[in-house]
């Protein structure tokens, strides 16, 4: 029985013999095959392959407008990564479906999927080449955080992006910047959830730092991973709001410490710590 899961307006499921002939007019640009392959030309090697799984992604008038193939145990060269993981490769959206929000919906929605296919697994993984900006930008604001840079890969540097599919991951938060409610150079960033604004962060930018001020979420969303999964957007988000920035600061005081965790799991770094406060950074440029 192949598994069909629907998410909103598109479908994902493992490849089936009937869709052949439509990977194979799957159309990508000369320069995105730089990037990943047609589906035709690794279909057949991941039938073959016990580990892998072939993925189509269908929309509503059941056109195939994405492609995908999910790794179990596979090792990336130049990379130490745990034996039980998921390595998402040769993703890529059909040229002609482009555009439409396919690509980040469709990542949005992965991890839900590969939890189906994969209950065992908790590590998800997927390299992307350095230079492609808009890929790693989708993949970040889907939650996965950046671990590891290669510095010689097939067409120059990689980058290893890592979910943990143990976390908790609010897949339809959405970062939006308040136009109306700026004070004292403080920016307001309204966190929405379905909709529904749910919290916010406060932000200021001095040159190419920004220093969040403030996090604050509603009391009854704040098990719900609302604050993690805003802090992982939030380098995509500021990269496009947030022109020059290079870094993202928060310094956190006395009883806030209690955010450590929350800070590390979201890739943020510490760089120096006292009896009362740690300060932690997360460069969002390389």
């Amino acid at each position: 029985m192949v598994i069909k899961k629907q998410f909103k307006n598109i479908t994902v499921q493992p490849f089936e013999e009937q869709y052949r002939t439509k990977l194979y007019d799957f159309e990508l640009s000369e320069r995105q095959q730089i990037y990943s392959s047609l589906p035709k030309t690794v279909l057949d090697d991941a039938i073959k392959d016990e580990d892998r799984i072939a993925n189509i992604v269908l929309n509503e008038q059941n056109k195939v407008i994405g492609f995908f193939v999910l790794h179990q145990y596979y090792q990336h060269e130049g990379y130490d990564t745990p034996k039980k993981v998921v390595y998402v490769r040769s993703l890529s959206i059909n040229e002609k479906y482009q555009g439409n929000g396919y690509g980040t919906k469709i990542m949005m929605f992965l991890p839900q999927y590969v939890q189906y296919l994969f209950p065992e697994f908790n590590h998800l993984y997927l390299v992307v080449d350095a230079e492609n900006k808009g890929a790693w930008n989708v993949y970040e604001r889907a939650g996965f955080m950046h671990t590891a840079t290669k510095e010689e890969g097939p067409i120059g540097k990689e980058r290893l992006y890592y979910l943990d599919l143990d976390s908790k991951y609010v897949s339809s938060l959405m970062l939006k910047l308040n136009q109306d409610d700026v004070k004292y150079g403080i920016h307001m960033i309204d966190l929405l959830k379905d909709g529904q604004k749910v919290g916010f962060i406060g932000v200021e930018q001095h040159e190419e730092r920004l220093n969040i001020t403030s996090i604050e979420v509603d009391q009854a969303q704040r098990s719900s991973g609302i604050a993690q999964s805003a802090l992982r957007q939030l380098s995509t988000f500021v990269r496009k709001y947030f022109e020059g920035v290079n870094v993202i600061t928060i310094t956190l005081y006395g009883e806030r410490n209690e955010l450590d965790t929350l800070c590390l799991n979201s890739n943020f770094v510490e760089v120096e710590s006292g009896d009362d406060f740690s300060i932690f950074e997360k460069y969002i440029n390389y």
